[in-house]
């Protein structure tokens, strides 16, 4: 069966209004017409077509790019098995699942430094700071239980 595809075709580097064009596509082979002439056919094998966006393709045809502009985006990307859209890349760097809070805490076990020095004196969590920092806890701790019981 025969189907005929028009648009129109830019070849690689244009940006202006392309040349009007067909692609005919008859079982196994892909065949391009512009202004009448046929210039060329392929094998459906030799043609790579994919998704650029907003209703064009990339039609690779023996080793050369085009890009086609069907007036009919979606049954050209039905014919040809394609998507009509292209699909988005990944991004690099975004987690893809939940994040591991396990592996970061040992992360940081591994690549701690111990904090102590050779002498007491210069030790930078003495025994005064460590005794306020649990006693702060603690008072904190209180507090918090005396307020969940009120309300």
């Amino acid at each position: 069966m025969n189907t005929t595809f028009k648009g129109d075709v830019l070849l690689d580097g244009e940006t202006e209004n392309g040349l009007e064009a067909s692609f005919e596509i008859d079982g196994d082979s892909v065949k391009l017409i512009a202004g009448g002439t046929e210039l060329g056919t392929w094998s459906q094998a030799e043609c790579d077509v994919s998704p650029t966006g907003d209703g064009s393709f990339l039609v690779i045809l023996g080793g050369e790019p085009v890009t086609f502009e069907p007036v009919s985006p979606s049954a050209f990307a039905e014919a040809m098995s394609v998507p009509l859209v292209p699909t988005p890349p990944a991004e690099v760097g975004t987690p893809t699942g939940s994040y591991d809070y396990d592996a970061a805490i040992d992360e940081v076990i591994a690549n701690a430094v111990a904090t102590k020095a050779l002498d007491v004196d210069k030790d930078m969590l003495s025994k005064p700071v460590v005794a306020g920092i649990v006693g702060i806890s603690g008072v904190l701790m209180i507090s918090l239980v005396t307020m969940s019981m009120l309300f």
